[in-house]
């Protein structure tokens, strides 16, 4: 008999049994939690689990999961360090508990997880830590140049206040000197000029 090629619909079915294999594994190096929770929260934890179409324990483990590591980047820097050692030693007995509950020879986990936990926080840390230090400088020297500009400014401004008003009230007065004083002297040389005529012409005897 000659050997059927599988279609992509029987390949459906292997991926399923890998699948399967896999979880079934997966299932085999965890511990059960049992935990009580407030109404309020399960319902939240059931709605979401039913939402996205997941397993409400896996919400829960993936939650949990995520929660710890918040909360142990808010430790202290010195704490953070020796808690992380604490639970890495105690990580590989609390497996070995594991794999004699789900009757396996043992089981297989990562080291020095929450050491490289604490190592990528303390880098973050020191990142935005520089990147505060860099962001004020730059800003108190913004301020101090604002300042600076501003001054000038101000200063630019006075001294062209300074040179334009002379020019301008002197350009205001000049035509006002010139409207004044021109008649003045027309009517003055004009009287004057009469009254030589009257001093220099002779009396006459008989009158005028």
């Amino acid at each position: 008999m000659q050997d059927i090629d599988t279609t992509s619909t029987q390949s459906l079915v292997d991926r399923y049994y890998e699948e399967e294999k896999a979880k079934r594994e997966r299932e085999q190096t965890l511990a059960a939690f049992t935990m009580r929770m407030d109404a309020n929260d399960l319902a939240m934890l059931n709605v979401i689990a039913r939402r996205f179409r997941k397993n409400r324990d896996e919400i829960a483990q993936e939650v949990l999961s995520n929660a710890l590591i918040d909360l142990f980047a808010r430790l202290d820097a010195g704490e953070r360090k020796l808690l992380a050692r604490d639970a890495d030693e105690a990580a590989r007995s609390l497996a070995d508990e594991i794999a004699e509950e789900n009757g396996i020879h043992s089981v297989e986990i990562k080291t020095g997880v929450w050491a490289n936990h604490d190592r990528q926080i303390t880098k973050i840390e020191r990142k935005k830590a520089k990147m505060q230090e860099s962001g004020n400088r730059p800003q108190s020297n913004s301020a101090d140049n604002d300042d600076a500009d501003a001054d000038d400014e101000a200063a630019a401004q006075t001294g062209n206040q300074a040179d334009n008003q002379p020019m301008t009230a002197q350009n205001d007065s000049a035509p006002a000197v010139t409207m004044t004083t021109e008649p003045e002297n027309t009517d003055q040389s004009t009287e004057e000029t009469t009254e030589h005529k009257e001093e220099s012409q002779p009396m006459s005897m008989f009158g005028s």
